[in-house]
């Protein structure tokens, strides 16, 4: 009797060590999700920050790109095909980085500072930039639901103030 209890309390201690086993492990497990959320947030944020700010590096070194944007952006017109064709390509760019900032922000990817500036940022290009107005009108399509629509009301904010 004496070796079936001490048995069965060996059986009741490794099942506690057991138990104590599978929480440590689990706990190790949240911390290590908790690491990869953190790693892709940061990566998210990184994207966000390149994608973003690709079009201006692009300016910076380029100042023969910096004039023929200036110049779309401006209204200025008559532009050749070609340089409306570029300009075009820089905004398609340059929206394509809000977009994905659009998204990201969603998620909850990225910092909300980060998305409030550029947001900002965008909104105020719009606002103050004709250049927009025209892209927007021939290349709209390249944008899916829901920032198509989101972008849509700002141009009618723009309007509204405008247009009073």
């Amino acid at each position: 009797m004496l070796n079936k209890m001490t048995l069965q309390g060996l059986a009741h201690i490794g099942e506690f060590i057991g138990g104590i086993a599978i929480i440590i492990s689990l706990a190790y497990l949240a911390i290590q999700v908790s690491d990869s959320n953190r790693l892709l947030r940061s990566q998210a944020h990184y994207n966000a920050m390149m994608l973003s700010q690709a079009p201006g590096t692009m300016m910076v070194q380029s100042p023969e790109l910096s004039d023929l944007v200036e110049q779309c952006q401006m209204g200025k017109e008559p532009l050749s095909s070609s340089v409306l064709a570029r300009c075009n390509q820089y905004t398609l760019m340059e929206l394509n980085g809000w977009e994905y900032l659009y998204y990201q922000h969603l998620d909850s990817s990225i910092p909300p500072q980060l998305w409030l500036g550029a947001d900002a940022y965008y909104r105020n290009e719009i606002q103050t930039k004709a250049g927009y107005t025209r892209f927007w009108k021939d290349y709209h399509i390249a944008y899916a639901e829901p920032f198509h629509s989101y972008v849509v009301a700002i141009f009618a904010e723009k309007n509204d103030v405008s247009g009073q």
